[in-house]
């Protein structure tokens, strides 16, 4: 959940299809729920937050637990925007996985002025009373019907195709298209778990290398934005082909069934 494995070697060769139950959605639903609910540690994170307030510094270790804390937290917040009938996620449990991110990135690249303040900004989203609010959200989710799971990561696939079709894409673009990949990669993880078998887990692999490429590169991007050296909003790169070509492969295999009228 927190690396994604890169086979260079994975291939996708079946043919995307939505043909999941009511059912089989909400058991994807059920298996995030419980590992948010079983796997977050409240005490953990403050404490690593109080560190970071403090020395403004984590050890390689600290580091990994708190990533493992927030991609529990993403793989619910996937569940929300895929699976709930609204197709939203609860904002404050979003905004709280928005800042833990952007605490991971400044640690990473060591911006130690911009450390204090995305700690305290995450700690004061993790307080009880804000807290409370996010978990009375959670608690809202209405599953979405099968045909309405369809139409949605239609238009995500749809949006990647647009995206290609542009040439060249901002940062900002290239990290959207990757959330796009990365909730796929998320529902695939489930499907895998839950119902196994060689076409839930040969795409999971695919899916699961163009995440973790654009994953890298992504994490390059962003320390250009905070040294300053490319503009996060505004500059455009070409995607490099080993990540264009298999986003192209994936969108064709979507558009090879016949659920675009």
């Amino acid at each position: 959940m927190v690396h994604d494995d890169i086979d260079l070697s994975a291939e996708l060769t079946h043919t995307i299809h939505f043909d999941y139950t009511q059912e089989q959605l909400n058991s994807c639903f059920r298996i995030c729920f419980e590992l948010w609910k079983q796997g977050v540690e409240r005490g953990t994170l403050d404490r690593l937050l109080e560190r970071i307030q403090k020395v403004r510094y984590l050890s390689e270790e600290e580091q990994l637990s708190y990533k493992h804390i927030r991609a529990k937290l993403k793989h619910l917040r996937f569940a929300f925007i895929v699976l709930d009938k609204k197709h939203k996620y609860p904002w404050i449990f979003h905004a709280t996985i928005a800042l833990m991110g952007n605490l991971q990135d400044v640690l990473k690249n060591k911006k130690h002025n911009a450390i204090s303040r995305f700690a305290f900004l995450v700690r004061f989203f993790t307080t009880k009373p804000i807290y409370a609010l996010s978990l009375r959200a959670l608690k809202q989710f209405t599953p979405c019907t099968p045909e309405s799971f369809q139409i949605y990561v239609n238009n995500e696939i749809e949006f990647i195709r647009k995206h290609l079709s542009k040439g060249a894409v901002t940062s900002k673009e290239f990290h959207e298209m990757r959330k796009v990949i990365s909730r796929q990669v998320a529902l695939y993880d489930n499907l895998k778990t839950l119902y196994p078998c060689s076409y839930h887990r040969d795409v999971s692999r695919f899916l699961s290398t163009i995440n973790g490429l654009m994953g890298n590169l992504h994490d390059e991007l962003i320390t250009k934005k905070l040294n300053k050296a490319q503009d996060y909003y505004l500059d455009t790169f070409r995607i490099p082909d080993k990540i264009f070509c298999r986003l192209q492969v994936l969108v064709n295999k979507y558009l090879d069934k016949t659920i675009y009228p």
